[in-house]
């Protein structure tokens, strides 16, 4: 796996979806982060297809992924208790080929575990000698218990038969074939699987540290989410087996919460910070000069001491408070753990990773239809809008035991997409758990592009259209088209309208995120701000949630939208393409850092023209010096040989000197 973040080129957003990703996010700044939702993704389904586990190829997968914009990961992680490393490898690899010559191929043969029975080949052999088989994995879901109910550890699934460790390779090896190595480290093919040496969770930490630490500026950081699923590997003796019981558990530098402390200990907001935060709101959340970072008030009930300290129960921060006043970028929580890994010291890590259930919700009672249409389990209540009876917190929806999900490489990827949208819509984080059109994020990063851009609530498709105008092809209406709409024909999606056109304005309750009206009379952007009925506020969604019951008011109103749409508060009227909500005067946040981009783009340009002016006017000078010499010098060479005709009888035409 590369520890480097390096996407590939048709991974990277451009115009106008790089936009959209950053004004959503800016959207939701403030909400605290368990009603925000995001896209997530196994990398197992994504990564590790028909049993490989390369380091190159999954490195480049996983840049691929964040590049298109997940932003929750569900890693399967396996105990190779003979190595004592966590692997993504799902069976046990022998110590002893640890040190292999790189771009090798290493087959097992049958007998005992010396070192002679084993073969590295820097030959690769031919693609067919290698018959894939897709490793066998539990899709089990867990039992939640209550959200953020203290628990002694997480819940145990994929209940099977055990068998004690064995120390050593035992007598009989499966059979195993070559690979053609596609890599520079040496590749271990045994039973269904093939995998690096190095593919462990060290280096996948060191990646993360490198995204972190390319993107930590205000354009490009965002919040990440891990969840770890806990299982031991299996038996190099029969990797098709369920694992055998470890022979020793993980202790130590080798607990979860160590190893990623290693590297990423100045980044990860954990349980322990949360907790501390909720005593005293005081002194964190409310602490905080700049008031943007604060979180929401109306997601969260508080309650004040004698002493007048605020504390919550239930509360979170806001993205802005963890990421941009805290400089923290990571969330860890447990998943699924195998019964092999029970005894795993959950203890040690209680301060870091967050408990079973804390930060995922499975959703078990969501139903749709063939074409992706959500029937049941959404938390869009037609009858209600009162966030008690909302409870979207941590909502996640994983896998749909009726839904066909398009795994073949021909399948139709739009169903999928109606689904995800949908759940977006309904207040619930979309999780991919199957491999789309039969391949890797990493070969193709188009559908994992296409599931994730799904998962987009605010802005249609295109928009917002002058995100995309540049110096050298203006838009004409890029100075008036800069205000947005929700559009109640296109779902509730918003587009880019003339700023002076007469619109109703949204307007959201002050105490309520879900309680949404329309103004009684159509005005253009600037006074949208001054016509909100009493206890309503000018106000643009933050959430998925949040937009679906602005749409639903919409819907309900009886005003006449012709076709068009309502006001919400976002703009670009500051800055072109720097969208922020605050009404006609509201300044852009990044004013600076997009001055330096702009200067940037303008340096680019300008630097290879100028360049190439002095080489013309240096080259330009450097012929008429030349042409200059080669004149002087011609004059004095035919006067020289003049000079010389007359003494040696020769005589040449020409004019005398």
């Amino acid at each position: 796996m590369s520890e480097n973040y390096n996407p590939g080129s048709s991974a990277l957003p451009v115009p106008p979806y790089s936009t959209v990703l950053l004004s959503q996010r800016d959207l939701g700044l403030r909400v605290p982060i368990n009603f925000v939702t995001d896209p997530g993704v196994s990398l197992r389904v994504a990564c590790f297809i028909e049993g490989r586990y390369e380091d190159e190829s999954s490195g480049d997968c996983i840049s691929n992924l964040l590049a298109v914009g997940f932003r929750r990961f569900e890693l399967d992680l396996y105990w190779d208790a003979g190595r004592s490393v966590w692997s993504f490898c799902p069976v046990s690899i022998p110590p002893g080929l640890q040190n292999l010559t790189p771009l090798s191929t290493v087959t097992l043969f049958p007998g005992s575990t010396s070192a002679s029975n084993f073969s590295q080949s820097t030959s690769p052999a031919t693609a067919s000698s290698f018959s894939s088989q897709t490793p066998q994995t539990s899709s089990t879901r867990p039992n939640l218990n209550p959200r953020q109910q203290t628990t002694n550890a997480p819940t145990l699934t994929n209940p099977g038969p055990t068998s004690t460790a064995e120390s050593s390779l035992g007598q009989i090896l499966p059979s195993v074939s070559s690979i053609p190595d596609t890599s520079n480290n040496p590749l271990v093919a045994i039973g269904p699987f093939v995998c690096t040496t190095s593919i462990n969770l060290s280096t996948f930490t060191s990646q993360l540290l490198d995204y972190i630490q390319k993107t930590e500026n205000t354009l490009g950081a965002h919040l990440l989410y891990l969840i770890l699923n806990l299982h031991a590997a299996s038996s190099e003796q029969d990797p098709a087996a369920p694992a055998p019981q470890p022979a020793t558990l993980p202790e130590g530098p080798n607990l979860l919460g160590h190893q990623f402390a290693d590297n990423l200990t100045d980044y990860i907001y954990t349980e322990s910070t949360l907790f501390s935060d909720r005593l005293n709101l005081n002194d964190s959340w409310y602490n905080i000069q700049n008031e943007l970072y604060r979180p929401v008030e109306g997601y969260y009930e508080m309650n004040r001491t004698p002493n007048g300290i605020l504390t919550t129960e239930d509360g979170w921060p806001s993205e802005a408070y963890i990421e941009f006043a805290n400089s923290k970028r990571l969330l860890i929580g447990w998943g699924t753990v195998d019964p092999q890994m029970a005894e795993y010291n959950f203890t040690g890590d209680s301060g870091t990773i967050f408990r079973d259930g804390f930060i995922q919700d499975l959703q078990t009672d969501v139903r749709a239809t063939d074409d992706g249409a959500i029937t049941s389990g959404c938390f869009m209540n037609n009858g209600t809008d009162d966030l008690a009876q909302i409870n979207s917190s941590w909502a996640v929806i994983s896998t749909l035991p009726s839904f066909e999900y398009p795994t073949a490489a021909s399948a139709d990827l739009t169903p999928l997409l109606n689904l995800t949208s949908s759940a977006t819509s309904c207040g619930i984080s979309p999780h991919l758990n199957r491999t789309l059109l039969s391949t890797s994020a990493n070969t193709n990063s188009t559908p994992y592009s296409l599931f994730s851009r799904s998962t987009i609530w605010s802005w249609a498709p295109n928009e917002p259209q002058n995100a995309s105008t540049t110096s050298s092809s203006p838009s004409s209406d890029s100075e008036i088209f800069r205000c947005a709409i929700s559009n109640k024909d296109r779902d509730g999606r918003w587009i880019v309208d003339d700023c002076s056109a007469k619109r109703y304005a949204a307007c959201r309750a002050d105490d309520g995120p879900y309680n949404w009206t329309l103004a009684p009379v159509a005005v253009s952007y600037s006074f949208a701000s001054s016509n909100c009925p009493s206890e309503y506020t000018f106000a643009a969604p933050r959430t998925a949630l949040e937009n679906a019951y602005l749409t639903q008011a919409m819907r309900r109103s009886d005003r006449d939208f012709d076709g068009h749409g309502a006001w919400v508060d976002f703009n670009s009227l500051d800055v072109e393409g720097c969208w922020t909500t605050g009404g006609p005067n509201a300044t852009c946040p990044y004013r600076e850092a997009v001055g330096e981009q702009n200067d940037l783009e303008k340096r680019v340009i300008l630097v290879p023209t100028i360049a190439a002016i002095i080489v013309l006017i240096v080259t330009g000078l450097t012929v008429f010096v030349k042409c200059v010499g080669n004149r002087s010098s011609k004059r004095r060479v035919r006067k020289r040989s003049m000079m010389t005709t007359a003494r040696n009888g020769f005589v040449y035409e020409g004019v005398p000197s």
